[in-house]
């Protein structure tokens, strides 16, 4: 759907992500079941944008003629459209342990820059609105496997589908735009890595050099290219894990003249006292499929664990360690209070730590039954939006539907993807 934010025509959708199916002869039917339960859930008969999620082998499928030519027509017999794709898996995405597999492959490899490009292609010939669409994808690589040269053969690959945009803008007038996604524990997962990457790689004068070589475009005009069609994909969850304010995240991104081509729209859990019974209610989202980065803050120190049993199994080991001082060594340590009616000592435990867990919850919930959201850093850059239009493309990505804790399943799908457009929508056309 498209909702006017301060004069730009800003296109808004959810990621299909939240579907099942890899192959593209699964990926198509579910479309065909789901996308007409959340228009109609929504009461939405205008044209409707699709965030769309394709893995390798979908891509591929949708190379041949005839298979994209049925999905050509069925967009525009029923009134949708793709201007936006998720092009951060690869493969399986539901069902199966994923974890740090979404890496898998990474910009150090020809696989992914390939099907990189394949997704171009494919949203260059589904003619997005206004002949531009985004693609976001991993940021270079999980930080666990980063080697001396990674960096580089990242940068290089990335200058090469840069080129390969530009090659399709020049023969088809469609600009398609690369949105790298900062994502916690990975190469880049904070604005100040990121800024730092594209100053020193993407932006710098070899880099345009390189670009210049592969397209035939002078300095000028391929700094500007690299500028165009390559930026970040801002996901709200990912910042606020990080601890990041979104206004002055977002501020230092454009100051450094890296365009925001793409903002997914989501939300994190966030556990203010971390403590014994917040490690029992936090384990129901201890689930195996998905990697659940956790960051904490203690004051203004952070700790990053690459996943929520990890910082559950840390925080345990302090706390039985702890339980095996001297009280007056604990007192000195940690803090302490005495009960007055019993007159024993009690350890304070971590109350004074917040986590932030990467566990991607519906954007309508301001809290879980035990925990808070970071619903709040949302609204933020809702209203942002709203009152600038620093964005043109909106993408709901709450993908975790099949893996919430049973309370939180008590409506379809569609449903509940339609109350979250629904919800984004409120906050975009709000009056002043």
């Amino acid at each position: 759907m498209i909702v006017d934010c301060a004069g730009v025509s800003t296109h808004l959708s959810y990621c299909t992500n939240v579907h099942a199916g890899d192959a593209w002869a699964d990926v198509l039917p579910e479309l065909e079941r789901q996308l007409p339960r959340v228009r109609s859930a929504m009461g939405y008969q205008q044209a409707m944008g699709i965030g769309l999620r394709l893995s390798h082998n979908s891509v591929v499928s949708l190379q041949d003629r005839d298979t994209f030519s049925y999905f050509q027509q069925w967009l525009n017999e029923n009134n949708y459209y793709v201007f936006t794709l998720n092009g951060f898996p690869y493969g399986t995405f539901h069902g199966e342990r994923v974890k740090e597999e979404v890496y898998k492959p990474d910009w150090t490899e020809t696989a992914r820059l390939e099907y990189t490009c394949a997704l171009a292609d494919v949203l260059c010939k589904l003619q997005p609105p206004d002949n531009y669409g985004s693609i976001s994808t991993l940021p270079g690589t999980y930080k666990d496997w980063i080697m001396p040269a990674s960096e580089k053969r990242i940068c290089d690959n990335f200058i090469k589908a840069v080129a390969h945009c530009v090659h399709l803008a020049q023969t088809t007038g469609v600009t398609i735009a690369l949105a790298i996604e900062p994502e916690p524990c990975c190469m880049l997962e904070t604005v100040n890595e990121t800024i730092q990457f594209f100053k020193t790689q993407l932006f710098s004068t070899q880099a345009i050099a390189a670009l210049s070589a592969q397209t035939g475009l002078d300095t000028s005009a391929a700094e500007a290219a690299m500028h165009r069609h390559i930026g970040v994909c801002y996901d709200v969850c990912h910042s606020a894990v990080e601890f990041e304010n979104p206004a002055h995240a977002i501020a230092r991104l454009q100051s450094a003249g890296i365009d925001i081509i793409k903002i997914q729209l989501s939300s994190a859990l966030e556990i203010p006292q971390v403590n014994e019974a917040s490690l029992r209610h936090l384990s129901r989202y201890d689930e195996p499929v998905y990697l659940h980065q956790v960051v904490e803050k203690r004051g203004d120190k952070i700790t990053r664990y690459n996943d929520v049993s990890a910082a559950m199994a840390a925080l345990r080991y302090r706390m039985e360690a702890r339980s095996t001082l001297d009280p007056t060594l604990q007192i000195a340590l940690h803090g302490s209070y005495l009960s007055a009616s019993q007159g024993r000592f009690n350890p304070i435990h971590e109350d004074d730590a917040c986590w932030r867990v990467h566990f991607h919850v519906p954007v309508f919930m301001e809290h879980t039954e035990h925990f808070t959201t970071t619903q709040s850093s949302l609204k933020q850059v809702l209203q942002l939006q709203r009152l600038s239009g620093f964005c043109r493309h909106l993408e709901v990505e709450t993908y975790t539907w099949d893996v919430l804790p049973e309370f939180h399943r008590q409506v379809t799908v569609s449903d509940a993807v339609a109350r979250e457009l629904d919800w984004v929508k409120s906050r975009l056309v709000q009056a002043d």
